[in-house]
């Protein structure tokens, strides 16, 4: 087994939503979560479904059964599927717990154990979202899009960070020392989209794996050069695709992107493989101490 220096890692996550208001395809989510978990079966990988309460009670014994199997079950959360606005990001730290508990309360009742890796619909986040969670225990997810600029939806996370990092109690764009790992998915800090408002990052539905291709490689050599603790590749994606069609284009994107990656890793010198984002989180605090925020300004340019 290669040592740790030599590892770049991939994971695929799912944010498993069909239910929701927007979509209401129960049957297109659980064929969807079900052709995931066969193109990673097919590579002997596992991924992580970030899954919404409706979702989660509509398919109780497939996603169980995915946990069984290794995958990666955790919370995912859009608002209003359970009757509050759209946009997480709007409320206080009051509402936000209750939103989030609530939809932590049914994790645990069809899950059996409470939730500890999370994901926020549209990354619509405040700076009161982090302690929320860590105070409701969860310990690692997703919730920023570094370099997104919505406030429509409020989620601006213009600055945030690109890799793994410890959360900020108090600023979202910032590293801190919160327990609470973030693992932003994997984004072309260079290139734009939606009229400027959001970078290009590695969403399967976004672009063909022609594009995804250089958004991986440019990742993956600013990870070496910067010696990042764990390097991670970070694909997302929905289940209201149907992965499980041979044809779908979706499915050959993914299939291309996984392709990619291991190709790539090659040719930099390091071994693919997959990993859950609860083990990345887990290896990262291995690797990783939690530190203070120390900004300084940037006085180069000043005259003396």
């Amino acid at each position: 087994m290669p040592g740790k220096d030599k590892m770049a890692y991939f994971n695929l996550s799912a944010d498993c939503e069909a239910t929701q208001p927007a979509v209401d395809n129960a049957a297109l989510g659980r064929r969807a979560a079900k052709g995931l978990r066969d193109i990673l079966g097919n590579e002997g990988w596992h991924g992580t479904f970030f899954v919404i309460p409706t979702d989660l009670k509509a398919h109780k014994k497939m996603y169980q059964d995915l946990q069984k199997e290794g995958h990666e079950v955790g919370l995912h959360v859009h608002p209003a599927a359970q009757g509050y606005a759209e946009f997480l990001g709007i409320y206080g730290p009051d509402m936000q717990r209750e939103i989030i508990g609530q939809a932590a309360d049914t994790y645990a009742q069809v899950m059996g154990a409470r939730p500890r890796a999370f994901c926020m619909g549209y990354g619509s986040a405040n700076d009161h979202t982090y302690p929320v969670l860590v105070e409701l225990g969860f310990r690692h997810g997703m919730c920023s899009v570094p370099g997104r600029i919505l406030p429509e939806c409020a989620a601006v996370w213009a600055g945030a960070p690109l890799f793994m990092h410890y959360a900020h109690p108090y600023n979202r764009v910032l590293s801190g020392d919160l327990d609470f790992i973030e693992i932003p998915n994997t984004i072309d800090w260079e290139s734009r989209m939606w009229g400027g408002k959001h970078p290009q990052d590695l969403r399967v539905e976004l672009v063909d794996a022609k594009n995804h291709f250089y958004t991986i490689e440019k990742s993956l050599r600013r990870q070496i050069e910067e010696k990042v603790p764990v390097r991670l590749i970070h694909c997302a994606t929905h289940n209201t695709f149907e992965y499980g069609n041979p044809k779908d284009f979706r499915r050959e994107t993914l299939l291309g992107i996984i392709t990619h990656f291991k190709n790539i890793a090659r040719d930099k010198g390091l071994e693919p493989a997959s990993i859950t984002l609860e083990k990345a989180a887990e290896l990262y605090r291995r690797r990783a101490k939690k530190t203070k925020t120390d900004l300084q300004l940037d006085r180069r340019g000043y005259l003396k």
